[in-house]
């Protein structure tokens, strides 16, 4: 189980989505930092930079738990509908 105290970054990827982007306002307004990858750019994305949320439209693959500085205290959340072949 994940303590949620511990956790100071958490990192969506698919933060576009309603469900995700919903998530990722409830985890800033708690006073974490978040930060997200989306496929592209959206009305909610656009929402969510305006907010603070800082996000990228590259595909990192493998590489994006090298975008957080301290990996014990970061919460990686993704979409179900990122596919298996994401990475």
């Amino acid at each position: 189980m994940i303590d949620l105290k511990n956790i100071a970054h958490v990192y969506f990827i698919g933060i576009g989505g309603i469900g995700m982007s919903a998530l990722a306002r409830y985890f800033q307004a708690s006073g974490k930092k978040v930060t997200g990858y989306d496929k592209t750019p959206s009305v909610i994305t656009q929402e969510l930079t305006a907010l603070g949320i800082e996000m990228h439209y590259e595909d990192y693959g493998n590489d994006i738990l090298n975008l957080v500085t301290t990996k014990e205290t970061t919460l990686v959340v993704y979409t179900p509908a990122v596919p298996n072949s994401f990475g």
